[in-house]
């Protein structure tokens, strides 16, 4: 095996040919194969192979690839950090190196070289490689170890040894142990309870045991027997259960609510944390006592998310009265929202406050987003799309293009290396200025990588210019798709917008893959045969299956256009539960009352992109004109 290495790597430092030379392609598989051998051939051969390509912007990526394999070589590693500091070569061989340099106990270089992180391991290094250095009592050291142990999770094992210098040293006590205990069983790692449980003193093990009853079973808390009220601690037990509880067995969680109400030891924190969930919870499910735990929060606790569980539970009842009441009473900078302008006009307009209610809607008409476009077509406006296009040189363009950070992501692009060439494109935001920004938003269109377009201007908040935000990308494609799978090119392409912004490998945390985020079993119910995941990156493909997915549900929800999208982001089986049985709601109020926060944002969003890409397609059809007449439910005569 050792021949054929160094054969290959002879033949990686033969002298390129003239032809490979002026070919870009040769030079890119020339590039790839020496990455591959670096790391394993001699040093006068490696560095052979870094002069052979010096020059060539992914240069850097083979020197690092070298170092990662030889972490002992301090100076030379220490230089190529210092060059290159806060790049995406910097963090794959920092971390390495620092953990090398601790398993081999150089203090000095690692706290030299230790820049701070969110990597836990590393931080318990680098505390522990300060207490060494200094008396244990001085400084706030203490306090960084106390950070480190206060998650809901298992820490590394790099930090036992700091935690047991801690626990010597006094700092663990039963209020620390129970605050940790708390996060772990509150959206932590609840495996972590019983060692806690272990850490605390003996007439406070039953309150550990409590904490995971009732995060196994919120409704164990409406046992008379269970709160035996010893400790105050078992009221934050009381107000976790409490707070699952309303979501399953609302009934149940009121009556335990009433052994709390004059508590002493409920604190007024805990009071309002549970009526803000109980508010909520009770609007979601559409239960009318949701008003009375709206009514006794404070108006300082009034944000935006309990602003619109109160606004929805008053359209659900279609409550116009109510509505108007309720934004007119909003804190002024939650007030300001479009969201609640917007219903705050349809409020005076179903009381016959015309005139109000026109001057709201003629100032939401002229903005770019649902609620503007719903206005626009109330009025019988068209809609304003507000295009604002950034304002870049040809020069700063230019100038852009021979930063060593676009020409690496270039090279990474020629390669297909999408992860890297993201990584850089990353980079260059971070160290960019707002009209550096602009201009990288600019390049990336003219690049056709339509992603990192949006990105980019999303970066600094420019929300302006339609052609780089709302790319005809793949238009061609999506337009053939369209036409097979009878449904509306502008629909599908404001799907893949907003599923996907247009990134062909994009993979969810659950496993959607793709331009339209599809899921494999979506797909092989629309393919009708096994479908790799790999051919769902195929942008062909993918699209074909998307927009057979979306006509499959638009005949599923009887040709719904609302409903179809809903269930493209929650499912048919879901959104089927969120019609009404025995009344219509007009389609807005349904939008707005859809339970999930994430679907309700995705049908906004999806409809305002249709809008947009129906104007950048210059087709005639207004999409929000429909959505003004039309009902949802059960419409009795």
């Amino acid at each position: 095996m050792k021949r054929i290495v160094f054969m290959l790597s002879n033949l990686l430092l033969a002298p390129l040919s003239a032809a490979s030379v002026s070919s870009e392609a040769g030079l890119r598989n020339e590039f790839l194969q020496a990455e591959r051998q670096i790391g394993s051939v001699k040093y006068q051969q490696a560095q052979k192979l870094l002069q052979k390509f010096a020059g060539y912007p992914l240069q850097p990526y083979l020197e690092l690839r070298r170092l990662q394999q030889f972490l002992t070589a301090d100076e030379r590693i220490a230089a190529f950090l210092q060059q290159h500091q806060g790049s995406p070569l910097d963090w794959p061989l920092r971390k390495p190196w620092l953990l090398d340099l601790a398993r081999r106990q150089k203090a000095g270089l690692y706290l030299a070289n230790y820049q701070g992180s969110t990597d836990a391991e590393l931080e318990c290094y680098a505390v522990r490689f300060k207490l060494a250095a200094k008396d244990a009592d001085s400084g706030g050291l203490w306090q960084e170890v106390s950070r480190l142990w206060l998650v809901g999770k298992s820490q590394p094992k790099a930090c036992d040894p700091l935690f047991s210098a801690w626990r010597k040293a006094g700092q663990q006590t039963a209020e620390r142990v129970w605050l940790r205990l708390t996060l772990a069983a509150e959206g932590g790692d609840a495996s972590l309870i019983p060692y806690l449980k272990s850490q605390l003193p003996a007439d406070m093990h039953y309150l550990a045991d409590m904490y995971q009853q009732a995060r196994r079973n919120p409704a164990v808390i409406a046992n008379s027997r269970f709160f035996t009220l010893k400790k105050p601690q078992e009221r934050d037990i009381a107000a976790y259960g409490l707070k699952r509880l309303i979501w399953r067995h609302p009934d149940q969680a009121l009556r335990v609510w009433q052994k709390f109400v004059n508590d002493p030891y409920f604190t007024e924190a805990q009071r309002l944390d549970v009526q803000r969930q109980f508010a909520i919870a009770l609007a979601s499910k559409g239960d009318e006592r949701a008003a009375v735990w709206f009514a006794d929060l404070p108006a300082e606790f009034i944000d935006s998310t309990l602003a619109h569980w109160h606004v929805s539970h008053a359209l659900a009842q279609l409550d116009w009265p109510k509505v108007q009441q309720v934004i007119e009473a909003l804190p002024a900078e939650v007030s300001i929202d479009s969201a609640w302008r917007y219903w705050l006009a349809r409020a005076y307009e179903q009381q016959g406050q015309t005139d109000k209610a026109t001057a709201l809607m003629q100032q939401l008409a002229l903005q770019r987003h649902f609620y503007g476009f719903m206005a626009a077509s109330r009025l019988g406006l068209p809609p304003s799309l507000a295009h604002a296009p950034v304002t870049v040189s040809d020069t700063e363009l230019q100038q852009l293009q021979q930063h060593p950070t676009v020409k690496r992501a270039q090279e990474w692009l020629a390669l297909g290396r999408l992860t890297e060439a993201r990584r850089e494109w990353n980079h260059l935001q971070d160290i960019s200025s707002e009209q550096q920004k602009l201009v990288s938003a600019k390049l990336a269109y003219q690049l056709q990588w339509y992603e990192r377009a949006i990105f980019s201007l999303a970066d600094v908040g420019y929300w302006d210019d339609i052609e780089l935000r709302f790319p005809l990308a793949y238009k061609d494609e999506i337009s053939q798709s369209a036409a097979k799978a009878e449904i509306d090119s502008g629909w599908a392409m404001a799907i893949a917008r907003r599923e996907s912004s247009f990134m062909a490998d994009a993979a969810s945390p659950v496993g959607a893959r793709g331009l339209m985020q599809l899921m494999p079993a979506t797909a092989r119910q629309i393919a009708k045969k096994p479908v790799q995941l790999a051919q769902l990156n195929n942008p062909v493909l993918n699209i074909d299956y998307g927009v057979d997915y979306l006509n499959y549900l638009m005949r599923r929800n009887d040709g719904n256009l609302l409903m179809a999208t809903a269930a493209y982001n929650a499912g048919y089986s879901r959104v089927k539960q969120w019609i009404p049985k025995d009344y219509a709601l007009p389609a807005d109020v349904w939008v707005e009352t859809i339970p999930y926060r994430e679907t309700r944002e995705y049908v906004k969003a999806v409809m305002a992109y249709y809008q947009i890409y129906n104007i950048r397609l210059n087709a005639p059809v207004d999409v929000f004109k429909p959505l003004t007449s039309m009902q949802i439910g059960v419409i009795v005569e």
